[in-house]
């Protein structure tokens, strides 16, 4: 048992390098998370704040465009995105969401050009003035080399609305970088990155975490969280080693989904403990919530703007767009996700976890690994007890029905130290799914795999 428990704690203690976990090692565990996330996918309600999706889907492109054959409008035009904004900021101060996040990196080229731009500069402005709440805008970086410039940092290209950006005091830019594994399915978001700006090297903070900090109603929680750590590492990291970016980043506890297609989706509802029905009153209860962009702006047209604002009250208003000519999907342990929702889970995930996803301390995992070293070890006793028996047996050529030949093959070490690790690994799944309610998780399965391994291989030499 001391050199399979060795053998399982080297696994155990290298499993804790993310190179080493992102790496074919943790793929067992990745698969057990994996598991856990489709187990739990659109049960969890939670106190977490409900997500608003304004949607830029297909539809809705297809009826902004200029006439009946005339293609889909390409990309998500800045005065429909000010039309929002500006619906936003109007609501009541018992109506204004927690945190309104725009997912469209508005550096990009406008589909209706300057006037466009225009309108948007104004919405911006304006939400600046009014105090409205907080603003959080993508923005992509590129590769210093496509813009000649040395040092490899990446860029963040200058954009219509820097000036505006620099004296607001709600508004700020946010990357959504995410990281994926080797088979590129995406469970973390960056943190944050360094990023070449005209005035020099700054942070650029990940989407989710500024989200969050404002999302969070517990300053206690926000004080001892991952966001509060990433926000100060940030500063002296793109100081010292900007093209040192981190190398892993907060997981993604993805609990509900929205697949490519399904417009019709149904999510659970909000637990009644949520905090925000006590100002919002009976609204809607679900934890997600999906308005085609279109229809929100046929609405405000119709009425001249007179729309309740109740949709938006203590949500996370999310605007983005998951038509297909964004092509913003990505590979995720539950489906192929449009990039918004990625960054809604990673939200949310951060209010139900209480500032993030923590492992399982370490002490409690290696006890963990101990009792999985003692059950393969009561295995292998009770596999050397039948095996006598048998041959005890055969040696006085008693006949051995069909059904205990399959109970002598089924304890022979191979198949029964292959039984105890998939056990341990469906167990894993279950702890999973218990700890991930109360923000830990932890790595079962890979030790688990090694140490049934190691007795198999003992076993032979000692045959």
């Amino acid at each position: 048992m001391g050199l399979s428990f060795t053998v399982g704690l080297i696994v155990l203690m290298l499993i804790q390098i993310p190179v080493v976990e992102s790496s074919f090692i943790g793929d067992p565990d990745r698969s057990m998370m994996t598991s856990a996330f489709h187990l739990r996918s659109d049960v969890i309600g939670g106190t977490a704040d409900p997500v608003l999706l304004l949607d830029f889907d297909d539809r809705s492109l297809s009826e902004m465009a200029q006439g009946p054959f005339e293609p889909p409008i390409g990309g998500m035009p800045r005065a429909v995105l000010a039309q929002l904004l500006d619906f936003i900021r109007t609501a009541p101060p018992t109506q204004r969401p927690r945190v309104v996040v725009l997912d469209v990196d508005i550096a990009q080229q406008a589909a209706d050009g300057p006037e466009g731009v225009a309108k948007l500069r104004d919405a911006l402005n304006a939400w600046d003035k009014a105090g409205a709440p907080p603003l959080v805008i993508s923005r992509q970086t590129f590769s210093a080399a496509l813009f000649g410039k040395p040092g490899g940092v990446p860029v963040l290209p200058v954009s219509p609305y820097d000036d505006v950006m620099q004296r607001s005091q709600n508004i700020f830019w946010g990357t959504p970088k995410v990281y994926g594994d080797l088979n590129g399915v995406i469970g973390e978001f960056a943190p944050f990155e360094c990023a070449a700006t005209p005035t020099g090297v700054m942070p650029l903070y990940s989407v989710a975490l500024i989200a969050y900090q404002f999302a969070e109603r517990d300053s206690q929680v926000l004080d001892h969280s991952s966001a509060k750590h990433w926000m100060q590492d940030a500063v002296t990291g793109c100081r010292t080693k900007p093209l040192a970016p981190p190398q892993h980043g907060e997981t993604i506890d993805y609990h509900f989904s929205l697949p490519v297609g399904s417009a019709d989706r149904v999510w659970p509802n909000l637990s009644p403990k949520w905090p925000g029905f006590k100002i919002c009153g009976d609204t809607s209860a679900a934890i997600m919530r999906r308005l085609s962009v279109v229809d929100v702006v046929n609405a405000l047209r119709a009425s001249d703007g007179a729309v309740s604002h109740e949709m938006l009250c203590q949500r996370v208003v999310m605007i983005g767009g998951t038509n297909a000519s964004s092509a913003d999907f990505v590979q995720t342990p539950l489906n192929d996700m449009n990039g918004s929702v990625v960054l809604a889970n990673a939200i949310r995930g951060l209010e139900l976890s209480h500032g993030g996803l923590r492992a399982i301390p370490l002490l409690f995992q290696v006890a963990l690994l101990l009792l999985i070293c003692i059950a393969f070890t009561a295995s292998d006793l009770a596999s050397d007890r039948f095996k006598e028996h048998y041959r005890n047996l055969r040696r006085h050529r008693a006949l051995l029905s069909w059904r205990k030949r399959l109970v002598y093959i089924l304890l022979n070490p191979i198949c029964l130290n292959t039984a105890i690790a998939v056990s341990a690994h469906l167990l894993g799944i279950g702890l999973m799914l218990g700890t991930l309610n109360l923000g830990l998780w932890g790595f079962v399965s890979a030790p688990a795999f090694a140490v049934a391994i190691s007795e198999t291989i003992q076993e032979f030499l000692n045959a």
